[in-house]
């Protein structure tokens, strides 16, 4: 089950940042990689890539802490609520709503319903992660640009509150943090690239990629749902060779 768990966080992390990623993070990753000299063309000189990598690399390793942090908490509280239960049909239960939930921001991704950040960012009463943010983009020491990336992964997200839900269901502490770690590990590649060239991918073209990415959680969850009803003896089990599907 975790096997499964950590391949939807990688799969979804890679398909979602062409999408919803460069949304709604990208003007960030604009706004510091303007700020930085070395990130800029400055005239027909331009900073070699390892210098540039170097300078991205604390901000989105600060980012991954923060997910990873937030991963393990909820896997935590998951494993408490799995001793509370202590019965295969709490897990059952517990298996159906984490679906449940996890179809409701699937469909908020697909623009069936409204923007989950929305609700998200009014829950903060307005306390955003992003007025800290203020005036540390233009820093350009290790710490700064680490502190900067940890804040940025406190940032209201949807899909970042899916996948803590996925998390949640490893009911673990290590498979709920390895879970938020995989996922953002899935999300550099695309924010880093970003980070290091022009915006290369159009709007409609990122509105698809983030449809996907909400169509690959409503099928886990799906099966999320079906694992839950099997562990509940409702439905049967489907298993493919060494594969158990639910």
């Amino acid at each position: 089950m975790l096997f499964n768990t950590l391949i939807l966080a990688f799969v979804t992390g890679v398909i979602s940042s062409f999408g919803h990623c460069l949304g709604m993070c990208g003007g960030l990753v604009a706004i510091y990689s303007a700020r930085q000299p070395a990130l800029a063309t400055m005239g027909t000189q331009r900073p070699g890539l390892l210098t540039r990598v170097k300078l991205l690399v604390p901000l989105h390793t600060g980012r991954i802490l923060t997910y990873t942090f937030l991963g393990a908490l909820i896997g935590f509280a998951g494993s408490l609520l799995e001793q509370v239960g202590g019965m295969a049909g709490w897990q059952g239960a517990f298996s159906i709503g984490v679906g449940i939930v996890m179809i409701l921001l699937a469909l908020s991704l697909m623009g069936v319903l409204p923007p989950i950040e929305v609700a998200l960012a009014s829950l903060t009463g307005g306390a955003s992660p992003m007025k800290h943010m203020r005036g540390r983009f233009g820093q350009q020491s290790i710490w700064a640009t680490l502190v900067l990336g940890v804040l940025w992964g406190f940032l209201p997200c949807g899909l970042v509150f899916a996948m803590l839900v996925l998390a949640a269901s490893a009911q673990t502490l290590w498979g709920g943090a390895l879970t938020m770690l995989i996922f953002g590990l899935g999300t550099v590649p695309t924010l880093l690239g970003f980070g290091l060239a022009a915006n290369l991918l159009s709007p409609q073209l990122r509105g698809r990629l983030q449809s996907f990415a909400g169509l690959l959680i409503l099928v886990f969850a799906a099966q999320t749902i079906l694992r839950g009803l099997a562990v509940a003896n409702i439905v049967p089990s489907l298993i493919i060779g060494p594969v158990m599907l639910w």
